[in-house]
């Protein structure tokens, strides 16, 4: 018998039942890979009011809404058939999806979750079920009890496997709290902490999974905690974690800030190649290689890796030494006396095409930063060509770089440009783009005369949120050929902070939209330089 669905319980984008309603910025529900494919395609505003979205805009789990449509509709009955056609032979009545959701509570019997588990390792459509059901909020509550190692474990085991089914289930695991639960059992140690930081790798592989992961309070300081004080085993699957996990450029600060640098080192003198994938990825964010520079022993343990470590190990050893010796003389000095340069001089030779590159890019950096030549027996260009050759050769990585776009918009305008660099420059690796607007300096009632729209959500900035960034895009209208006086009053803000220097060797540019009569286009990007001539531009 077909059902029939209030309108309310479908997606306005595809038109199906939603089985993961999210809510967005303007207030409209829509199932959840309905509406990240729209955003991952382009978008930035809303399918159904063409109000504009950040670049970041948050999904919001519906709750009440989901909640509504499994009470409404038989999907279990409908999932327990598809179960049973998997299956040459019917189900014994302990193993019947409906009995066991309907008798599953917390807490649950071992017998009961060992049944959950060994369906959802050997059927797959129990997963889908089990993952529509509600029931994984049982298992959830177990993985983060210590009372039962034993359920904990099952528990995991479980949530492992039913995360393995697909993006939509690891993140609808997220959107039903399982960060705080995995978070609370790796933090808790013992022996299932290596299984639970395994599970939050799984459901890291999902993009909108690790922005949210980084967002939370306690999952990678909990990592980095088990990274700290665990044995073996909870150390190597707290780097994979956090290796998925710093993949988000976002990420990368969080971990540093928790942390991870110093346990990363003294885990990659272990001989962890996974430990230097991490600091390769945290060495492209200033603040991981600042913290480099302060780790006793770091360049020794790297020194000690391109000597005897894997071929990875020793590619991303290469990479990091060359990234934080770039901006370090003394670095540069001290991986001389540990003999980095002339192992450089051997990897140059060796049959792999990223060593050889990431080595002849280090000696190339020693070389400028750390004084001194190359000698008669060392690495030397033999002629002006092999210079070219060596030089073009010098790969130095991708840093990450935090970007600041600021913009004052009264009609809109400059905004939709705004939005759209700041989507370009996102596309670009290794680049984090904040949006912010410059503070209104007419009140409402001029603004009401002026028929200017309300303001957007995106939020306003403070002259001491421009401290934070690495480089700055400004966004203004004109204003009689010159640059709005809204966007003049914020710069003229920013004094104190040119005068503590924390804007010094900070590169910006300008962004304008005029259409003003008697032209203005020519005056327009010229305006800022008067204010801004000693400090911004």
């Amino acid at each position: 018998m077909e059902v029939k669905y209030p309108d309310d319980f479908r997606c306005p984008i595809s038109l199906e039942v939603m089985s993961d309603p999210v809510i967005v910025a303007s207030g409209h529900t829509f199932d959840r890979s309905s509406i990240q494919r729209w955003l991952d395609s382009g978008h930035r505003t809303c399918p159904v009011t063409k109000l504009p979205l950040s670049p970041c805009s948050p999904l919001i789990p519906n709750y009440a809404l989901r909640s509504l449509i499994d009470s409404f509709t038989p999907s279990v009955t409908a999932a327990t058939s598809t179960v049973r056609k998997t299956n040459k032979s019917s189900l014994p009545p302990s193993e019947d999806p409906r009995f066991l959701f309907s008798s599953l509570s917390y807490p649950a019997s071992a017998a009961a979750l060992s049944t959950l588990h060994r369906l959802v390792k050997d059927e797959p459509a129990f997963r889908r079920l089990l993952a529509d059901s509600g029931a994984a909020s049982i298992l959830l509550r177990h993985a983060s009890s210590t009372d039962s190692p034993d359920l904990q474990d099952i528990s995991l085991r479980t949530l492992l496997y039913l995360s393995l089914d697909g993006d939509d289930v690891r993140v609808g695991l997220v959107a039903d709290g399982a960060l705080d639960y995995l978070s609370c059992a790796i933090t808790s140690g013992g022996p299932n902490a290596a299984l639970a930081a395994t599970t939050l790798t799984s459901l890291a592989v999902v993009e909108v999974n690790k922005c949210t992961i980084g967002a939370h309070p306690s999952a990678i300081t909990a990592l980095c905690a088990l990274l700290m004080s665990g044995k073996e085993r909870e150390c190597r699957e707290a780097t994979t974690a956090l290796f998925e996990i710093c993949k988000f450029p976002g990420n990368r600060r969080r971990a540093v800030r928790a942390g991870a640098v110093p346990h990363l080192v003294l885990f990659a003198s272990n001989g962890s190649e996974r430990a230097v994938q991490v600091l390769g990825l945290l060495a492209k964010c200033k603040e991981g290689r600042d913290t480099m520079v302060s780790v006793d022993g770091f360049v020794r343990v790297l020194a000690g890796i391109l000597r005897e470590g894997t071929t990875r190990g020793m590619e991303h050893a290469l990479l990091v030494l060359n990234l934080v010796c770039s901006e370090n003389v003394n670095l540069c000095w001290e991986a001389k006396k540990e003999g980095v340069r002339e192992i450089c001089f051997v990897l140059v030779e060796k049959d792999h095409e990223k060593i050889a590159r990431n080595a002849l890019a280090l000696a190339r950096t020693l070389e400028k930063r750390g004084g001194g030549s190359f000698g008669p027996n060392g690495l030397i260009a033999k002629d002006a060509a092999d210079a070219d050759d060596l030089n073009a050769m010098a790969d130095f990585g991708k840093l990450e770089v935090a970007f600041n776009d600021e913009y004052y918009s009264t009609y809109g305008h400059v905004e939709k440009l705004a939005h759209e660099i700041s989507r370009g420059v996102s596309s670009v690796e290794g680049v984090e783009v904040k949006l912010w607007q410059v503070p209104e300096t007419l009140s409402e009632e001029i603004l009401g005369k002026m028929g200017a729209p309300p303001k957007s959500d995106v939020p306003i900035i403070s002259a001491n949120e421009l401290a934070e960034a690495d480089g700055f895009l400004f966004g203004f209208p004109t204003r009689f050929g010159m640059m709005a006086a809204q966007f003049k009053a914020f710069l003229d803000s920013t004094g104190g902070l040119w005068r503590t220097q924390q804007l010094a060797g900070k590169p910006a540019g300008i962004f304008y939209s005029t259409g003003s009569q008697g032209g203005g286009q020519e005056t327009t990007p010229v305006s800022p330089l008067l204010p801004s001539l000693s400090s911004i531009l």
